[in-house]
């Protein structure tokens, strides 16, 4: 299976964050799935710490692969799917996210529950909590 994590999911798995799912953190370590961040979700990241609203060293991005992660560079089919997939939900780093999970036909973790109800074609939505 092809995951995409979210950034929150991302952020739970470096963090150890014990609200990452028993089942999740078995689908993440299973080394007969690949795993996946995208570049946008480095992008949100590196928002979020230059005001404040949370740390994270960007140097994480170098142990990508002792990880298991691959990640994602910008896509310009992924930008051209780009829409609001949930009118609840106009976040553009979720929406953005969403497109490159439907582009890619990869199951896409999340523990967002705006993400979780958003219901289209083509997305494949893993619960990050579980």
């Amino acid at each position: 299976m092809k995951i995409l994590v979210d950034t929150q999911v991302f952020i739970w798995l470096v963090n150890q964050d014990s609200r990452l799912g028993r089942k999740s953190r078995t689908i993440l370590s299973d080394t007969s799935n690949r795993v996946f961040i995208s570049y946008f979700s480095f992008f949100e990241i590196a928002i979020k710490t230059s005001v404040g609203k949370m740390v994270l060293d960007n140097s994480i991005i170098d142990d990508l692969p002792k990880m298991g992660i691959e990640l994602l560079d910008p896509d310009l089919g992924a930008l051209k799917g780009y829409a609001v997939f949930n009118p609840n939900n106009k976040d553009p780093f979720d929406n953005m996210l969403i497109s490159i999970a439907r582009k890619e036909r990869y199951s896409f973790m999340t523990s967002d529950h705006r993400i979780l109800s958003t219901s289209i074609d083509g997305l494949k939505l893993l619960d990050a909590s579980n």
